[in-house]
């Protein structure tokens, strides 16, 4: 990887044609009038059409400088929808292509030369746009998963992973989204039902001198990274790829998606182990929704859990308010990061 860290916005730029629109490019160019000898005219079809193929492929170098500098944060995103080997084949392709096209450009430029009859020059002529085009051929599956892969960063989310963040993590339906709206300027969908979020969010809380990052990832369950599905995975990627300090919330309410052991041995067995060095804080929410005697056994079990990862409980919360959710967000920013007010 090189050292400069480059964004996935860079891919708005990076425009990745389909083998039918090169052929459909080359041919406009290629029957155009053209004034001179046969022999003018031949050669300068084919430089056009070197120039074509070039031109519409040199999306490939700025790709590769992209992809080269993506954060390990991106990467993981990308390994999850594609196979990266067959993106390194994609590539390979077409770089290949570009240089056989200069080839075997000059190749025929020599043959043209060389032809003895317009029969010769003719044979010669179609052979030249024959070989340079099914090279592209070739790539034409390449090409395609490339453009699917540029679609794929263009959507991705923006983060900067050297801003202060925090990353907020939990079971299905305990608040994540909730609490991210409530505390920046995202909108995220929000609902009763679980799995509602399914990509990583980002919102910004400028605190002082200071904005931070506060990422909405999808809920988890408590199971082992090779089980988990896309969507657990991604949540995985920011947990395990981004810096910054970890909110874990317990859902705390009586129809929660997961009961109170299995929410501990998630943040136990799980997240701990993705976090590795990161600070995790622990929240106990839904605390206005919630019967004392199991608000009271779930701050408990919170705890119990957080003394087993060298976490930190931060009280019971109600993310579904503005204010208490913002002073939760406060809270651990002063504790990470230096704020001047």
């Amino acid at each position: 990887m090189s050292e400069e860290i480059l964004p996935p916005e860079r891919a708005k730029h990076i425009q990745v044609p389909t083998y039918d629109e090169i052929l459909e490019r080359v041919g406009k160019r290629i029957n155009v009038k053209r004034k001179g000898s046969k022999l003018d005219r031949e050669l300068s079809r084919l430089q056009a059409l070197r120039d074509i193929v070039i031109s519409k492929t040199d999306f490939i170098r700025d790709l590769v400088r992209l992809l080269d500098s993506l954060h390990p944060f991106y990467w993981s995103l990308i390994e999850i929808e594609f196979d990266r080997e067959e993106l390194r084949d994609a590539i390979k392709c077409v770089s290949k292509a570009r240089k056989m096209t200069d080839r075997l450009a000059e190749k025929y430029r020599i043959l043209l030369l060389a032809s003895e009859s317009p029969r010769e020059l003719n044979t010669v002529a179609r052979e030249a746009r024959g070989r340079i085009l099914s090279l592209y051929k070739r790539c034409s599956r390449g090409l395609a998963l490339l453009r699917s892969l540029v679609t794929f960063i263009q959507r991705l989310p923006g983060i900067d992973a050297s801003s202060p963040t925090i990353i907020v993590a939990g079971p299905p339906s305990s608040g994540k989204s909730t609490f991210v709206s409530n505390v920046s300027r995202a909108r995220l969908k929000v609902a009763e039902y679980p799995f509602t979020t399914k990509e990583i969010h980002v919102g910004h809380l400028t605190l002082g001198n200071i904005k931070v990052q506060v990422i909405d990832t999808p809920g988890i369950l408590d199971r082992d990274l090779e089980e988990m599905n896309q969507i657990e995975r991604k949540a995985a990627a920011a947990l395990s790829k981004l810096p910054g300090a970890v909110l874990y919330l317990f859902d705390a309410s009586s129809n929660a998606y997961m009961s109170l052991e299995r929410q501990e041995k998630l943040l136990v067995n799980t997240v701990a182990k993705l976090v590795l060095q990161k600070k995790v804080y622990v929240a106990v929410n839904k605390a206005d929704i919630t019967r004392p005697e199991r608000l009271e056994e779930a701050i408990r079990i919170a705890e119990r859990a957080a003394r087993k990862i060298g976490g930190e409980v931060i009280g019971p919360i109600v993310a579904a308010s503005k204010d208490n959710s913002l002073r939760v967000a406060e809270l651990i920013a002063k504790k990470e990061f230096v704020i001047n007010e």
